[in-house]
């Protein structure tokens, strides 16, 4: 029987600090499901954060924001 699994292929997380992200080697898999832990989780939304980015500059406000959390209730 084959069974497949959803997965994302993780890249460094290096100067990520919006949240806990877990240690995974890069280039690794990350299977998703409900067992995951919480650092794992705050990686996978990290990854699909950065791969929906499509700018360097983009990318470096997820790693450092550049404005409050308050700033957005302003839009």
């Amino acid at each position: 029987m084959i069974t497949m699994q959803p997965v994302l292929e993780i890249h460094t997380s290096d100067g990520f600090d919006l949240w806990p992200v877990a240690e995974i080697e890069p280039f690794g898999f990350l299977a998703l499901g409900g067992r995951l832990s919480p650092a794992e989780v705050g990686t996978a939304v990290m990854r699909i954060a950065v791969a929906t980015t499509s700018t360097p500059t983009a990318i470096a406000r997820l790693v450092r924001p550049m404005r409050s959390a308050r700033s957005f209730t302003d839009c």
